[in-house]
């Protein structure tokens, strides 16, 4: 079987998820609301997180994924809470694999608008853990509290700095220090779980199995200025991230190729 092949112009801002360009996202300002107080609510975002998904996704995770995870004690490890960077590559497996990284703690995970504004399934994103990022210069004030309330309770903030989805890539594409900023605010770790795919050994025609590989924390450095910390945590992050895809040989289930390598006539 052949290998599908995509071509890209700009490895930074290129995006292949799906819903690419079908969604119109919502403004996300001050009166968006990050926190939920009432009791019915808070009620059923536990059941539907501990009790419903929780389950599933293991066995989802397990038998649709083949998902294995090395490095789990270095989290568990962990006193309070902390932040995750991953490679943003699979649609279903970023939104699902920070709720088993986690566990037992609860995840969290920094999205676009976009997940907040498909009618109808909002507050079940919300249960699940979605921060939207606000668009907004009030909005940012609150979606920072709200992030700082959920680790302040020992909880898992996931982030994807490469922010755009390339379906299965298996290299790590270049992404700004900016999420970092986060971290060194916060004085708390930022963890690297690199996504490693392997190729099935049986029925190759579908999707990879997937390995997750997580480093140990990587702390902000006290002694720098904030901008020299962030960069500094950018730079662990990124070279663990590219070294654990390159020394596990990940599997290239979509060939990725810089457009100007496509045959003019295909174009």
């Amino acid at each position: 079987m052949s290998r599908k092949t995509v071509y890209y112009h700009d490895p930074l801002h290129d995006d292949f998820a799906p819903t690419n360009g079908r969604i119109h996202p919502k403004q996300i300002g001050a009166d968006f609301p990050y926190e939920h107080k009432g009791p019915l609510w808070n009620a059923l975002a536990f059941v539907v997180y501990r009790m419903v998904m929780t389950p599933f996704l293991f066995l989802y995770c397990k038998l649709v994924f083949g998902l294995r995870i090395e490095n789990r004690k270095a989290l568990r490890a962990l006193p309070g809470g902390y932040f995750l960077y991953g490679n943003h590559t699979n649609t279903l497996a970023d939104a699902f694999i920070p709720t088993l990284l986690a566990f037992p703690r609860r995840a969290n995970i920094i999205t676009s608008a976009d997940t907040v504004s498909i009618p109808g399934v909002r507050n079940i994103v919300q249960m699940l853990g979605a921060i939207p990022l606000a668009n907004t210069i009030e909005g940012t004030r609150q979606f920072l509290a709200a992030m700082h309330r959920r680790l302040e309770r020992g909880q898992a903030v996931m982030i994807y700095p490469e922010a755009h989805i390339w379906p299965y890539y298996n290299g790590i594409r270049p992404f700004p220090d900016t999420s970092f900023a986060y971290p060194v605010r916060e004085q708390l770790p930022a963890v690297a779980a690199a996504v490693i795919y392997r190729q099935r050994k049986l029925l190759r025609a579908l999707p990879p199995r997937i390995t997750v590989v997580v480093s140990d924390p990587f702390y902000p450095d006290p002694a720098l200025p904030p901008r020299s910390a962030r960069r500094d945590l950018h730079k662990k992050v990124y070279a663990f991230l590219c070294d654990t895809v390159s020394e596990r040989d990940s599997y290239a289930h979509i060939e990725y190729l810089p457009a100007q390598n496509q045959n003019p006539a295909a174009r």
